[in-house]
């Protein structure tokens, strides 16, 4: 039975969340995809949609369009007629929906009638903005704004009062010192923010979980199968089969192509561990292959000299490549795959971080023979714990990896016709992982657009290497990846911007050929310069959807004056 009212006259598409104790009235439409909280008021003439989340508590009042991008935290008030964008520019003859700017309302504040929010801003919590006024900027917490364009005028209350000189609200007393907490906000800038994607997810997170613990299924429960369903659909694939890791995701492809000792697996050694890891694992022998500066992916040229020389040499069997979507950006796989063709060589590609990328026009993981990904929490899709997928075209293949998920099973579990692993996906992963790629669309816009202003601001910067834009292929944009001049310059950014509150990684310091692991290979210093070259002076940015505009600017501010 449903808790809350919807008025007869409403139209509801399909997907959507609603809360207890929210009232919709006359003429409005909810669009797929959307989360409405609790006890929340939609006026007349209300559209929400798509994928929008609207928090707890929310008053929107008659005639007000909460478009994609636009994100409400709880006790959010939209006053009548007020006006969200999300395309900072648009054209009716132009389609710009990949452009739209994400625009997050935070707890507690207050839109007047006929106002207008440009999409990218991001409004204060307890923030008051004055009937008519035109915002083309964030708003610190509890500030005061009116006018078009709208400049801060005040500080208010949480009961909407505006503050004295001292900062003590007249009416109910309470002293807010909003320069001191917004202080407290600059100085700590999360590398990768979870929370800021559950706040959006949490109505369906939590009756997702609630369904699992309800039904008890924990191992393959209908989770599996339905996320598996919608996996695959997305990669635009015949299969997709999850797993306990992105590790375990490459270890099965190997495993299901018959890859083992005497076999030669052509990768990159500037990448994780993972990569070449179940290689040796299943006993065949890594081949690393230098990588194009300009990508930090395996360099095609490089990887046809290898596999000839390798094939000429005669010692090992080339049976496989391994290409690694590094940040998020595809390989070359038309000429990845021309020279797997040429040599009768398997592709597993690696998409771990590249998961919702585009290749001209076709999606990362169903690049290769089969694609490999990982939904380790900080990934594009990230659960919240380990896990991994992987997905192909091929029924053979597909049979072949479901059975070595469950110990090689057979007709049943005590029927082993292989030998497999134990690398299922957990069913509350599978729940988790369901409303996330509901909303992994739109986060692949967000992240674009990130991504295209870090560019745009430091380019200015000429000594700062960036990552490249190409035409027809579209990173997810796992992390945005600078090289400096040198490891010293690195070192300094660094530690000037750790001083700043604002944190950097460094992907990845110590190629593999140079790992203990990889010892006995027999690769020295020297053998693959380019992946040592950026190993010392690479570092990366924060980088995820919820990145505000504020903190991005900041950022690249305080990049620019080191």
């Amino acid at each position: 039975m449903k808790d809350y009212f919807v008025h007869p006259t409403t139209q509801l598409d399909e997907n959507v969340t609603i809360g207890n104790g929210t009232k919709i009235w006359h003429f409005s439409h909810i669009m797929k995809n959307t989360t409405i909280g609790t006890n929340c008021n939609l006026g007349q003439n209300v559209v929400a949609g798509p994928d929008v989340f609207i928090g707890n508590g929310c008053k929107i009042q008659n005639n007000v369009s909460v478009y994609k991008g636009v994100t409400l935290e709880d006790d959010v008030f939209c006053g009548p007629s007020m006006v969200f964008t999300n395309v900072f520019n648009p054209r009716s003859h132009i389609r710009r929906m990949e452009e739209v700017r994400p625009t997050l309302i935070k707890k507690g504040a207050s839109l007047g009638a006929n106002c207008t929010i440009v999409c990218g801003v991001t409004i204060g919590k307890y923030a008051f903005v004055g009937a008519g006024a035109v915002v083309t900027k964030d708003v610190p917490d509890y500030a005061l704004v009116m006018g078009n364009p709208a400049k801060q005028t005040g500080w208010v209350c949480e009961c909407g009062e505006k503050l004295n000189q001292d900062f003590i609200c007249p009416v109910c007393g309470k002293s807010i010192d909003p320069t001191s907490d917004r202080q407290e906000h600059n100085n700590h800038i999360p590398f990768v923010s979870l929370a800021a994607q559950q706040k959006i997810i949490l109505p369906k997170l939590e009756r997702n979980i609630k369904n699992v613990l309800s039904h008890g299924k924990y191992i393959m429960g209908p989770e599996v199968a339905e996320l598996e369903k919608k996996l695959a659909a997305f990669v635009k694939s015949r299969h997709a089969i999850t797993c306990s890791s992105g590790t375990d995701a490459l270890l099965m492809a190997l495993m299901a192509y018959n890859i083992g000792p005497g076999d030669a697996v052509f990768t990159t050694p500037f990448t994780f561990v993972a990569t070449a890891e179940v290689i040796k694992l299943i006993g065949a022998t890594p081949v690393f292959v230098d990588i194009d500066i300009e990508t930090f992916n395996i360099l095609p040229t490089g990887l046809e000299a290898s596999v000839r020389k390798v094939t000429s040499e005669g010692n090992l069997n080339p049976k496989a490549i391994i290409p690694v979507d590094l940040f998020g950006l595809p390989c070359d796989y038309d000429r990845i795959n021309q020279i797997a063709s040429e040599y009768d060589l398997t592709v597993i590609e690696d998409a771990a971080q590249s998961f919702g990328a585009e290749y001209k026009g076709r999606m990362a993981g169903a690049l290769g023979h089969v694609g490999c990904t990982s939904f380790f929490p900080a990934k594009p899709l990230g659960g919240y714990g380990d896990g991994g997928a992987v997905s192909m075209d091929s029924d053979e293949i597909a049979e072949k990896i479901k059975s070595i998920r469950i110990h090689g099973k057979g007709v049943d579990k005590y029927d082993n016709v292989r030998v497999g692993i134990n690398g299922r996906l957990d069913t509350l992963q599978a729940a988790i992982l369901l409303p996330k790629l509901e909303i992994f669309p739109q986060e692949l816009e967000f992240r674009r657009s990130i991504a295209k202003k870090y560019q745009e601001a430091l380019s200015a910067d000429s000594t700062l290497k960036l990552p490249k834009n190409f035409l027809d292929i579209k990173s997810a944009w796992a992390q945005f990846s600078i090289l400096t001049p040198d490891g010293t310059t690195r070192t300094r950014i660094q530690e000037k911007l750790k001083e700043k509150g604002i944190p950097t990684a460094v992907y990845y310091p110590k190629p593999l050929h140079l790992q203990t692991a990889f010892a006995d290979l027999g690769y020295e210093k020297g053998d693959f310069p380019v992946s040592e070259d950026c190993a010392s002076r690479i570092f990366s940015l924060p980088m995820h959807p919820y990145l505000s505009k504020e903190d991005q600017t900041r950022i690249c501010k305080e990049l620019l004056s080191i």
